[in-house]
């Protein structure tokens, strides 16, 4: 969060560097608004009068996770990739496409399936031309010729693809058809496409719910392109054994809470096996953790089967470095100790051995006569 105005330019340049990294048309202004709004503001005008006028120490919050909903849903990806991963976007270099790959071309291949299908002048029955022009719209967005400077850009907003060159730059190979030109006048009186100076954009259509589609057939781009979960067939005699064994650790994990996961003062607690006491812990840490540390965790997860090991998630963008280290002493505060504890935020993770002071010290007080000998 920001407490000057220097403080809230930072954010917003900041915020336009994640996002052009990945492609993203967003201009600095509406980045500023979006960085505005996330702290509370109405607007940039709004916080720079403000902003240093209402000295009050304002809550402390989850300006990131404020900020992700103020902005149009092809932003969060990158952000939330930024906050959990520290990707460097410190240029977006010809070559450095992994983050354009993953942010842009799926809304290319989601807004060509959407025209193809809903667009009137590229659906069969249209009248002469219709296989050309679906030719070259599908041409711009999904690379047909493969041209190595294909480099599109999106805009969140409108979910229009923005390619630098005019239509014949892009298209060579169709370009020589003779009734090329034409056919791209069509598709501009249609609304499909708009070539102005050395850009053509291919515009997203204008029903919100053909954008939410959009949107939705983006988001599934990457999940398909998860690994496939390996699976191994069992004999049902173990299958019967591992059960049985799983009830059987349920049942020693103690008495059950009727929920599976809680939330107390804004974070989620969780019990592999549901167990009550456990609960009351988490809850007991949460209370340890005071206001300058609990706003910063996301949840809290206890794995009945190990006993006393809990793994906590920081939210994004609120980490610091000293952060793991207060929210060990919190369950050390709150509990006789842990046999293992893991702080996680994005792809850091933070473990600490198991600790228990009281015994420890037990052990300390011991008295050991050297002079018995074995």
């Amino acid at each position: 969060m920001y407490s000057t105005l220097d403080g809230a330019k930072n954010h917003a340049k900041q915020l336009k560097r994640i996002l052009s990294a990945s492609g993203l048309i967003y201009s600095l202004a509406k980045c500023q608004a979006a960085v505005a709004r996330a702290g509370g503001f109405r607007d940039w005008h709004d916080l720079t009068t403000n902003l240093q006028v209402d000295a009050r120490s304002r809550p402390f919050f989850d300006f990131w996770g404020a900020l992700v909903q103020q902005l149009p849903v092809p932003c969060h990806v990158p952000v939330r990739s930024y906050l959990r991963d520290c990707d460097d976007v410190s240029s977006n270099k010809k070559g450095l496409s992994e983050k354009w790959v993953r942010d842009v071309i799926p809304y290319c291949a989601s807004l060509e399936l959407v025209h193809r299908k809903h667009s009137s002048v590229l659906m069969p029955g249209s009248g002469r031309g219709q296989k050309l022009r679906l030719e070259i719209v599908s041409g711009m967005l999904l690379n047909v010729e493969g041209h190595d400077g294909f480099a599109p850009q999106l805009d969140p907003e409108t979910l229009a693809i923005v390619q630098s060159g005019k239509p014949a730059s892009l298209l060579p190979t169709l370009a020589r058809r003779a009734d090329f030109a034409h056919e791209i006048d069509v598709l501009i009186s249609s609304e499909i496409i708009r070539v102005e100076r050395e850009a053509t954009t291919i515009l997203g259509p204008p029903s919100s719910s053909l954008r939410d589609q959009i949107v939705r057939r983006a988001q599934r781009w990457n999940s398909q392109k998860e690994p496939e979960i390996k699976t191994y067939e069992i004999s049902e005699e173990l299958a019967a054994r591992l059960k049985l064994q799983l009830e059987l650790d349920r049942a020693e994990g103690g008495p059950k809470a009727p929920y599976d996961e809680l939330e107390h003062l804004g974070v989620v607690l969780a019990s592999r096996f549901s167990v009550a006491r456990e609960f009351a812990t988490m809850q007991a840490v949460v209370d340890a953790m005071g206001p300058t540390i609990r706003p910063r965790v996301s949840s809290i997860w206890c794995d009945s089967r190990a006993c006393a090991v809990y793994a906590v998630e920081i939210k994004l963008g609120m980490n610091r470095s000293t952060l793991a280290e207060q929210i060990r002493a919190s369950f050390l505060r709150a509990t006789d100790g842990f046999n293992g504890l893991t702080v996680s935020h994005g792809s850091n993770t933070e473990f600490f051995n198991p600790e228990w002071p009281e015994f420890e010290q037990e052990d300390l007080q011991i008295e050991i006569d050297e002079t018995i000998t074995f």
